[in-house]
């Protein structure tokens, strides 16, 4: 009787013991954290959330880290295009992490036209005239133009492009008459500078920093020979302008322009 009893109790205890084990949760194998809203122009606020059991949570941002702390959300401002952050949940003994996202989606710059010469009703180019082409932006923050690109559809290289004075690689900006005229260049249509191991020969002394010969400089000088009367024939062509800028979220926005180029009956004298 006595066996039977302990046997009993035995199996009492047993029973208790794995039915409080059966009663706890299992520890979870992944957590899920999300941004909301996901998507905004930036800088914009959101909230990043974790999806857990109750735990201390650790947020690690782009530029900081917050936490351990027991709520498992945590409001941030959304400051990139690409914006990323970890969330990390421990219970004391299990550590999970997850990556939550949101996305900027600010407009880009919008080029909306090019100015020759500083003049809104002009709308072609003249052969080998030293020509302003200031690229008209429009954009909420800050941006530059980086490159200018010109070239003609008879001529067999494009045209050599100056930033007067000369400062550096990617800095846009032309001296015309006694103005400084930014995210602008000069280009004499239908000038190609010979190769060099620097910048481009200029054909005359006015764009500051860059190298002038004396000699012919312009590599186009065979694309237009000499009419009968011996003089040059340049003859009209579609010109285009390729103008490339740079945003604060170091996106590269390019868009091209078509305009003509006049026709030149020019003399011998030839840059």
């Amino acid at each position: 009787m006595r066996t039977l009893a302990a046997t009993l109790l035995g199996s009492l205890i047993l029973a208790y013991v794995l039915g409080c084990s059966l009663l706890e949760p299992a520890p979870p194998t992944s957590i899920v954290a999300f941004i909301r809203p996901t998507e905004g122009q930036v800088p914009y606020a959101a909230t990043i959330y974790c999806s857990a059991p109750p735990g201390q949570f650790t947020f690690e941002l782009p530029n900081e880290t917050i936490g351990p702390q027991a709520a498992n959300c945590l409001d941030v401002v959304i400051d990139s295009l690409e914006w990323d952050a970890v969330v990390t949940w421990s219970d004391g003994e299990a550590v999970l992490s997850a990556t939550a996202r949101a996305t900027g989606n600010n407009p880009r710059p919008s080029i909306r036209a090019i100015r020759i010469n500083g003049l809104d009703d002009l709308w072609q180019l003249e052969p080998l005239e030293r020509t302003l082409i200031e690229a008209i932006i429009e954009y909420g923050g800050d941006c530059h133009v980086v490159s200018f690109e010109v070239w003609g559809s008879e001529s067999s290289a494009p045209f050599s492009v100056f930033y007067p004075p000369y400062e550096g690689e990617g800095i846009c900006h032309a001296m015309w008459k006694t103005w400084i005229i930014e995210n602008a260049c000069i280009v004499y249509p239908v000038y190609a500078s010979i190769d060099t191991d620097g910048l481009p020969y200029a054909p005359n002394g006015l764009e500051t920093g860059y190298p002038t010969s004396y000699q012919n400089t312009n590599k186009l000088y065979y694309d237009f020979p000499a009419g009968g009367d011996g003089l040059l024939e340049i003859p009209p062509q579609e010109g285009f302008a390729k103008v490339t800028v740079l945003d604060d979220f170091n996106r590269l926005t390019s868009e091209t322009f078509e305009i003509p180029i006049q026709a030149l009956d020019y003399g011998n004298t030839k840059p």
